[in-house]
């Protein structure tokens, strides 16, 4: 049976591939193929990287940064990546498994079948992003700014979006599944989404918050004259 138009893609890896390895630090205009990266790959800031086919386990990006750079079909396994920032990029059908990305720093890249399970994305900048099925399967996302950012036909699954930014955000057609919900931000941009029973409750009181509507009981009002 052929994949929903909603299914997200998986990255295509080549079971013959990634037998080179790769373990020196990126440079300008690298064009790395098929290898499995791994050790520290960051120095100064470099642009127009290109990752195809590649498997990156157990490398070490933190704090780096790339300018114009592209990934496609990679699976990215237990990196550390805290504070990485990505500008101007692109990935495409990527995997991230066990990775920690805390704060990394993402606005306004573009992402297209790009999978995050059981990552660490607490304070991450996804901001004004554009997405084509993206899912985020059991992954920390404590107080994840996507404002602005194109989600439609997302997935979020057993994920702790405490305090997560959504404000004009468009997540139309996308699901929420056991996440933890509360002090959502921006919930009025769930329009279209499809939550789980245990996120109405949470859910419900951002929304409260967010259209500016007090809850009082009668005891609380001032009395009439």
């Amino acid at each position: 049976m052929a994949p929903s138009s909603t299914a997200r893609v998986a990255p295509r890896l080549d079971p013959a591939a990634a037998r080179d390895e790769h373990g020196e630090p990126f440079a300008d205009g690298d064009e790395i193929t098929g290898a499995t990266i791994s050790g520290d790959v960051m120095g100064p800031p470099v642009s127009l990287v290109e990752l195809i086919g590649c498997r990156l386990d157990g490398a070490r990006l933190t704090g780096g940064h790339l300018r114009r750079s592209r990934l496609v079909d990679c699976l990215v396994t237990g990196c550390e990546l805290s504070g990485l920032v990505l500008e101007d990029c692109a990935l495409t059908r990527v995997e991230f498994r066990d990775c920690r990305l805390s704060g990394l720093q993402a606005g306004a890249c573009r992402f297209s079948n790009v999978a995050f399970i059981s990552c660490k994305l607490d304070g991450v900048n996804f901001r004004m992003t554009t997405w084509d099925r993206a899912e985020f399967d059991g992954c920390g996302l404590a107080d994840a700014d996507f404002y602005s950012a194109g989600l439609p036909n997302s997935r979020f699954a057993s994920c702790d979006l405490t305090g997560a930014q959504f404000a004009k955000a468009n997540l139309d057609g996308s699901r929420i599944r056991h996440c933890m919900l509360d002090r959502l931000k921006g919930a009025d941009a769930l329009r279209g989404v499809s939550i789980s029973s245990d996120g109405v409750l949470p859910v419900g009181l951002a929304l409260l918050g967010a259209l500016g509507i007090t809850v009082e009981d009668e005891g609380d009002a001032p009395a009439c004259s």
